[in-house]
């Protein structure tokens, strides 16, 4: 008897730690470590799109991505949902965010900006379903997720400019209402956001990660290992992500500009996926491309007639190509690090731009005397950055092409 009785204690002992196990096997499952939305480059208007389901019964939504953004705007009249809710005037929502106003039928409304029609406007805000999918690190997993995404509505004739098949522009800036800090508001997560923009969708789509590593690629290393940091501003005003380039370098030597050639700091830099080519300052770009062509003449690289809007083309007929791109004279930004300073490079690939089939061209353009530098979506092309918004860093690989990854790949299991 007591044989059968112990017996039957261990039984249920076994059968209770089984249960335990896939309970709390369960329980860490649900909360998710980061999520994985795939990014596509339109070959037209060379814009970049996140795609992700928003609404009741799920709406494939495509949104151009502007990580200088302070909110997610669409086109509301495009897609119907049954929990599509608007955000009341007077309602702690509103009013925290401290930038609406109150609109027709006691709608809070919010500002947004359509940087392609370079236009203001209001829009009503409203809220609904997102739903994205969680990653593991390495693949989009099966797994999706669902919160409640604030966004500001817009009609069609106030988001003009946008690539063909969008419906909206998806901002990524340090705002409550972006998708970024939403996500890892609502499940807890590492609040940050990785970035890698592909340069053509030949080989799948770049990727937008939210949460923490391992961000994996084929091959199976992690993107983390290729990473340097420098610090960042955040400017609410303008929902820019800035950081600091102390000079511009070309084959190792610093770029002097200014009335007496004595200035080499460029200042506070934008980063932006909606400017095509980097901008700079009028007196820092003629330095940069009479130093940049100075360093070609020394490679034998011919200098032939520019092509708007560029100031300086090449001849291919004496160029050699390596993985990174055209060997022509390499260009650093040397920025602040956490231990002295750091550098992004731009190889070959990400410099120069080709125009015709015997002509490339160096891929910065020139702004106004009051402009600050823009560092473009060309120059941001396969490099993977992290945007830690917790310690305000932001970790750059400079060129991933070097390593033989890219960012266009498949991501599903």
């Amino acid at each position: 008897m007591a044989s059968a009785s112990r017996s039957r204690f261990l039984l249920s002992s076994i059968l209770f730690f089984f249960i335990f196990t896939i309970l709390s096997s369960n329980a860490q499952n649900d909360k998710p470590r980061a999520f994985h939305i795939p990014i596509t480059i339109d070959t037209e208007t060379h814009q970049y799109y996140a795609s992700f389901q928003l609404g009741t019964p799920p709406n494939n939504i495509n949104a151009v991505l502007n990580v200088g953004d302070r909110v997610l705007t669409l086109d509301c009249d495009n897609f119907s949902s049954s929990t599509r809710r608007f955000v009341p005037c007077k309602s702690t929502k509103c009013t925290d965010l401290k930038v609406t106003s109150c609109g027709s039928n006691d709608t809070c409304t919010f500002s947004s900006h359509n940087p392609f029609s370079r236009s203001l406007f209001r829009g009503a805000l409203a809220d609904d379903v997102v739903t994205v999918h969680e990653t593991d690190g390495t693949a989009a997993l099966i797994s999706t997720y669902s919160s409640n995404l604030d966004f500001s509505c817009a009609s069609s004739d106030k988001l003009t400019g946008l690539a063909k098949g969008t419906s909206g522009i998806l901002g990524l800036g340090q705002t409550p209402l972006t998708l970024p800090t939403l996500l890892s508001s609502a499940f807890n997560i590492v609040p940050k956001f990785a970035l890698c923009l592909p340069s053509s969708n030949e080989l799948g789509f770049g990727d937008l990660f939210i949460g923490g590593g391992p961000y994996r690629f084929p091959g199976g290393e992690d993107a983390s290992d290729w990473l340097v940091y420098t610090p960042f501003i955040y400017s609410f005003s303008s929902g820019y992500y800035l950081i600091t380039v102390n000079s511009v370098k070309i084959d190792k030597r610093v770029v002097r500009f200014g009335s007496n050639n004595d200035r080499t700091v460029v200042g506070q830099t934008k980063i932006s996926t909606v400017t095509r080519y980097t901008v700079l300052h009028s007196a820092v770009y003629k330095a940069v491309v009479d130093d940049f062509v100075k360093r070609a003449a020394a490679r034998n690289i011919t200098r032939v007639a520019a092509v708007e809007p560029f100031g300086a083309c090449f001849s291919t007929e004496n160029l050699h190509w390596t993985r990174a791109g055209p060997r022509v004279p390499l260009i650093e930004l040397e920025l602040p690090g956490r231990m002295g300073s750091v550098d992004w490079r731009i190889h070959g690939a990400n410099s120069m731009v080709r125009v015709n089939k015997n002509t490339l061209c160096l891929g910065f353009v020139e702004g106004a005397s009051d402009t600050n530098m823009v560092l473009g979506g060309y120059q941001l092309e396969d490099n993977f950055l992290l945007f830690d918004l917790s310690t305000s860093t932001l970790g750059f690989s400079s060129s991933i092409i070097p390593r033989g990854a890219t960012c266009s790949h498949f991501r599903n299991l």
